[in-house]
């Protein structure tokens, strides 16, 4: 039930063109809140903006965590409440693909 539910809240999110997916912030070799702030300016995304990476992807993690718009999570934690209250969401593209292939994962039906 409540993996239906995120996944129902990313579908509205979705739906109503908030959910966005981006290759990188445009960020080099390090951090930068500048670049980082112009990659979510294309968005027009100002007001409560959830950041979705993966877990190991620190130079992103840094460059949004002082932006106080911006809430930021590893895919593996995201949840129905942060994005029921976040106005847009922005995946990088590792983060999507790695979150989209955690919940199409294949389960095999074992036979008693």
């Amino acid at each position: 039930m409540i993996a239906a539910a995120l996944l129902g809240v990313l579908s509205d999110r979705a739906r109503g063109e908030r959910l966005h997916v981006v290759d990188s912030f445009g960020i080099g070799g390090a951090p930068s809140t500048k670049t980082a702030v112009a990659a979510l300016d294309a968005f027009r995304a100002t007001k409560n903006v959830l950041v979705v990476i993966e877990r190991d992807d620190e130079i992103t993690r840094k460059s949004v965590r002082n932006l106080e718009y911006v809430h930021v999570l590893s895919f593996d934690q995201l949840n129905a409440y942060d994005v029921v209250v976040s106005d847009d969401i922005v995946f990088t593209k590792a983060a999507f693909d790695a979150f989209v292939a955690s919940k199409t994962a294949t389960t095999e039906e074992v036979s008693a």
